[in-house]
């Protein structure tokens, strides 16, 4: 029997990979797929983030295709419908392979997804990326980004948590916040500052969540203690279906898609210079008095 029949279709993202490559070359054991239903399968598998959390009417939209042709892809799969072949995506996203799964379609597979066999992969790379920054800008919420600006100017005390792939954007964002105004902290558990620090939180501070997918637990978990102690919250992520979008109407999104094995962050680091530049022209003359205050320090320390 095939083994691609609806008895024993695809239970991982990996075995969903593995099957387009084989049904990409051919092989009897493979389900029979036309060219085009082959290329909506690679373009799914090669953004498993938007596959995974969006809708099938957007996903739809986004593929240029009618939402029943995801449908027909699932069951041509062995699948018995559209959530089941989507739920393999939400199941690898959320699992500790994720970054390993990405890998193994970029290298064992041979194929940089979007591009040619024969197309120079750094360039592809360099192109999405240069998508990746129109996209933030293009999509960019200036209501939500103002909102965040005001709550930053406004908050008491800033708490900025990221952790493992998300801390450099998040120390980089709480760096410069630091020279702007009073009462900046980056949240880091390298620091031992553990989640319970958050209880210290109320109704007159800001968290500043920042988490890419794999969204990682600790940061969640200090976004939600922190709202429930009353705290705001502005979150940083690359899909408005994430976690920690769903803690707060206050979200930015930085698209991250793209043929590489982690998470590309130019638009993450792109949303932190847009909220740094509006908070410093918020703030004006105040902000300039604190960077000259912070280089005046600087120079007597000898810092370099």
């Amino acid at each position: 029997m095939n083994p691609t029949s609806a008895e024993c279709p695809p239970t991982t993202l990996a075995e969903l990979q593995a099957l387009a490559e084989h049904s990409r070359r051919g092989e009897s054991t493979a389900p029979r797929l036309s060219a085009k239903a082959l290329a909506l399968l690679d373009a799914l598998l090669a953004t498993p983030e938007t596959t995974g959390l969006s809708s099938i009417s957007q996903l739809g939209e986004r593929q240029g295709v009618h939402p029943s042709s995801l449908t027909r892809l699932a069951r041509a799969l062995g699948l018995p419908g559209f959530k089941a072949f989507q739920a393999l995506f939400r199941e690898g996203l959320a699992s500790s392979t994720f970054y390993s799964t990405r890998a193994e379609r970029l290298l064992d597979f041979g194929e940089v997804p979007g591009t040619s066999p024969s197309a120079d992969q750094d360039q592809a790379l360099w192109q999405q990326e240069m998508t990746n920054l129109s996209a933030t800008v293009a999509s960019l919420d200036d209501d939500a980004l103002q909102q965040a600006v005001e709550a930053i100017v406004s908050a008491r005390r800033v708490h900025v948590v990221g952790l493992r792939a998300s801390f450099g954007a998040a120390h980089y964002l709480a760096y410069y916040l630091d020279y702007l105004r009073d009462g900046v902290q980056q949240v880091s558990l390298q620091a031992g500052v553990g989640v319970e620090q958050a209880l210290r939180l109320d109704g007159d501070d800001l968290v500043i969540g920042i988490a890419f997918r794999p969204e990682t637990r600790a940061s969640l978990d200090y976004c939600r203690l922190a709202r429930e102690r009353g705290a705001r919250l502005v979150a940083l992520t690359n899909h408005p279906g994430s976690q920690l979008a769903g803690l707060t109407e206050c979200c930015l999104i930085a698209p991250a898609e793209g043929p590489f094995f982690f998470n590309p962050m130019s638009s993450l680091f792109l949303l932190a210079e847009l909220l740094l530049s509006r908070v410093a022209r918020e703030l004006g003359g105040t902000a300039v008095a604190s960077i000259r205050q912070r280089e005046a320090l600087i120079a007597r320390l000898g810092v370099e």
